[in-house]
């Protein structure tokens, strides 16, 4: 199928999607059109990353450029739909900031302009943190490029860890070790370990560590089959299950936990230990002075590899762009380090290039280094069909197995099967 023919299909797919869930009328816009003939670039963001986004382009904005940076923020939920329908209607931004989960299926329509030369020509394209960095390519070209990360490590409450007769400056390091301590954690108030077993980027964001530190994947090396039956996949679900069902040191509900109950079952002390991300640092100091909590990497099995989810935004031009120049002006703005370090890690956010990870605030906050570390071994799942595969296949064999309705094998068994079958369509 040629690919002109190839971007029309998708796009009268998606804006069927985005028809259907009614979403062209939400969002926001964070400034009114500019006046005195001075140009406006739209930039489009969802509202996860939209303070982040707008502290950028409010610092870019106080510059003299000749033009000015405008963003407009969209629920999560309906960020892809709205830019599905704004391509289909050619009105879409000049920059795009989009979940990194979804860079590989807009490049592979045709909707993102091709950046390859231009990311060729930065210095410090190899600093990029690679997880990310992969997530930008298609076919051997860039269409994105790394602009915030988020990623997951463990967090725990010292003070437990002292009561249990543990030490609280030497946390888990291996899934024997988090087992043992989630036990001697657990007591009639409080569990030793939760995690937000309804949500699907939950269970991207915390469980899937788990499996790659473990050797196994969701898919393939090319993303063209499922790779869930494999050993290493089946041994980090089978420890998932375990903890929940046979050392019973999550909540009996957990499967139902959101990430706010999550968060919430550890500042309220009725969590030792949860899996969460590199944001929670400025809520517990800010808001939660008096608990005393550690972070570490996520515990490998023995022998075995740490690993994470690298999560965030990546940047891009659209097809369509009015002012694809001053957009890029922007964006090597936005990668410098200026915005990296004197926007991104003094507000707590990763910086998406390892050149920059030794900065000022995270001397002063060493706990944001735990979480540099832990993107450096992080992971992203590549697919063109992230979202009907972790919204379905994946995320019902992770609950039918944690509430015992089926084994591990045969949750995987029976969502490797539906996951080669939407790979194969």
């Amino acid at each position: 199928m040629k690919k002109r023919k190839f971007f029309k299909t998708a796009i009268a797919l998606v804006m069927s999607v985005a028809l259907i869930s009614g979403c062209s009328s939400e969002g926001s816009s964070s400034s009114a059109e500019e006046s005195g003939g001075e140009k406006v670039i739209k930039m489009w963001t969802r509202e996860a990353s939209a303070a982040n986004v707008q502290e950028v382009v409010d610092k870019f904005n106080e510059e003299k450029h000749g033009f000015k940076i405008e963003v407009t923020s969209f629920p999560n939920h309906s960020f892809s739909d709205q830019f599905a329908a704004g391509l289909s209607s050619n009105d879409v931004p000049d920059i795009l900031s989009l979940d990194l989960i979804l860079a590989p299926y807009f490049s592979s329509i045709g909707a993102l302009q091709d950046l390859t030369d231009k990311y060729e020509s930065l210095s410090y394209k190899d600093q990029f943190i690679d997880a990310m960095d992969r997530l930008g390519t298609y076919e051997d070209k860039k269409y994105a490029l790394p602009f915030s990360a988020d990623v997951s490590a463990l967090v725990y409450n010292k003070q437990h860890f002292k009561e249990a007769g543990l030490d609280p400056e030497k946390p888990p390091t291996t899934w024997q070790e988090m087992r043992e301590y989630a036990k001697k954690l657990t007591t009639k108030d409080r569990y030793g370990y939760v995690f937000a077993g309804a949500d699907l980027g939950a269970y991207a964001f915390t469980f899937l560590p788990f499996m790659w530190g473990n050797g196994g994947d969701v898919f393939n090396d090319d993303s063209t089959k499922s790779a869930l039956k494999s050993k290493e996949a089946l041994e980090a679900l089978q420890y998932y299950t375990d903890l929940t069902r046979k050392d019973n040191v999550t909540p009996e509900g957990v499967v139902t936990y959101s990430w706010a109950q999550t968060q919430d079952a550890f500042t309220s002390g009725k969590a030792s230990m949860i899996l969460t991300g590199n944001f929670v640092i400025n809520t517990l100091n800010k808001e939660y002075p008096d608990i005393d909590y550690g972070v570490t990497l996520i515990p490998k099995n023995e022998g075995k590899e740490h690993s994470s989810f690298a999560g965030g935004e990546l940047i891009a031009i659209p097809n369509g762009s009015k002012y694809p120049e001053e957009a890029w002006e922007f964006i090597e703005y936005a990668l410098s380090e200026e915005a990296q370090i004197d926007v991104f890690a003094k507000s707590g956010t990763i910086p998406i290039r390892t050149d920059l990870f030794d900065n000022q605030y995270f001397k002063e906050e060493p706990r944001y280094q735990v979480f540099a570390e832990a993107l450096k071994v992080g992971n992203t799942p590549y697919t063109t069909k992230y979202t009907e595969i972790f919204s379905q296949p994946l995320l019902n064999a992770m609950q039918s197995a944690l509430k015992g309705d089926v084994t591990p094998e045969e949750a995987f068994k029976k969502a490797d099967k539906e996951i080669n079958n939407i790979l194969s369509n």
